[in-house]
């Protein structure tokens, strides 16, 4: 009899690495054969990533809810689904989800593994988070972290009794086209919040442009949030600056760029490096607490400096832009480390722990 495994999530229409990564697993799984199912606290609405048409979607609710107010409801709710669907394991997708999944999972006598995208000490002042991961340490079946720097983190900072293991994200496929070695472009891509350090980078690229070795050369940021008024102030006087809306796909911005900067204060672990291993773009990065280090291979992929130090990042970033050679050598084995991270390799580690619980 075939296993049936359900994904439980807030919703599917935000455009964020956890949406996406949600996506791309569900997708994965369905292609090895494994009965899916997605329901959304929220609902209803149409993912804003591609999700195969053979997994079915259910919303718990069609307006907005309050976790805490409403947790009876939806803990019955999302346990009677379990039952008349006959699933055998819920995936929990985020942990604050863990307040009412793993409970419903209790309830309703089934395996539930809480799948964790933030870096443990990034609690965002919402006490929710911090419940979630103390009751999916202690009740859950299995938690899933994004590096091996966090599954020390959960040790350290909690009590954990479920089983836990490091699944990176999934990066796209490996491009096959030529790094345009001719090209001046840096590129920068997210939302335009504190988390993602724009401030800090824009700091380091005034820097930048003070040197006469960054002749010519630009900086792109793609992105929208709520900080885009105040970049685009703190932009002023700068003269090779741009930042542009984002869109749905940045694959052209990739092909013609000749390096990517990172500049997050903190991440779990960042889709948009990957992408970037993906696309042979070399990277320059903040080495945050988690992320940045487990893709990042220092000195062949890319550079990592201290985080949150803009006169490191500007000093990388000019070292790149005198080295054409080295940037070219980077992007070759930025391919290559891309291996790492593509679906055969993560979802291997998904089959593992979900039929075999990650030994």
């Amino acid at each position: 009899m075939n296993v049936r495994y359900t994904f439980v999530i807030q919703d599917l229409k935000g455009l964020g690495g956890t949406e996406r990564s949600a996506c791309a697993v569900m997708n994965g799984l369905v292609r090895q054969g494994c009965d899916v199912r997605l329901v959304e606290l929220v609902g209803p609405g149409a993912p804003a990533f591609p999700l195969s048409p053979e997994i079915p979607m259910t919303a718990l609710f069609v307006r907005p809810v309050k976790i805490f107010n409403s947790w009876f409801r939806i803990v019955w709710r999302l346990s009677r689904f379990l039952k008349r669907e006959n699933i055998d394991t819920l995936v929990v997708v985020e942990s604050t989800h863990a307040l009412y999944g793993v409970a419903a999972a209790k309830l309703a006598g089934v395996r539930c593994v809480v799948w964790e995208h933030f870096n443990f000490n990034v609690t965002l002042n919402r006490r929710k988070r911090v419940w979630g991961r103390q009751l999916a340490a202690r009740w859950a079946d299995d938690v899933v972290v994004l590096t091996q720097r966090d599954t020390a983190l959960w040790r350290e900072g909690t009590t954990v009794r479920a089983r836990l293991s490091a699944i990176p994200n999934m990066a796209p496929p490996v491009t096959d086209r030529l790094y345009p070695s001719e090209s001046q472009l840096v590129l920068a891509a997210g939302r335009l919040t504190e988390q993602k350090g724009y401030d800090l980078l824009l700091r380091a690229w005034r820097i930048v442009e003070q040197d006469p070795g960054s002749m010519g050369w630009d900086l792109l940021i793609r992105g929208d949030g709520p900080d885009r008024d105040a970049l685009l102030q703190q932009a002023q006087g700068l003269h090779r600056v741009t930042i542009a809306p984002a869109i749905g796909g940045i694959d052209a911005d990739y092909a013609r760029a000749a390096l990517f900067v990172a500049s997050s204060r903190y991440e779990g672990l960042p889709m948009v490096l990957l992408e970037s291993l993906s696309a042979g773009v070399p990277v320059v990065a903040f080495d945050c607490e988690t992320g940045p280090a487990e893709i990042v291979r220092d000195g062949e992929t890319g550079l990592l400096v201290p985080p949150e130090e803009p006169e490191a990042l500007a000093v990388a970033l000019l070292e790149l832009m005198r080295a054409p050679e080295q940037r070219q050598a980077m992007s070759v084995a930025s391919r290559l480390r891309a291996a790492a991270f593509q679906e055969e390799a993560v979802m291997a580690r998904w089959m593992d722990l979900l039929r075999n619980g990650g030994r």
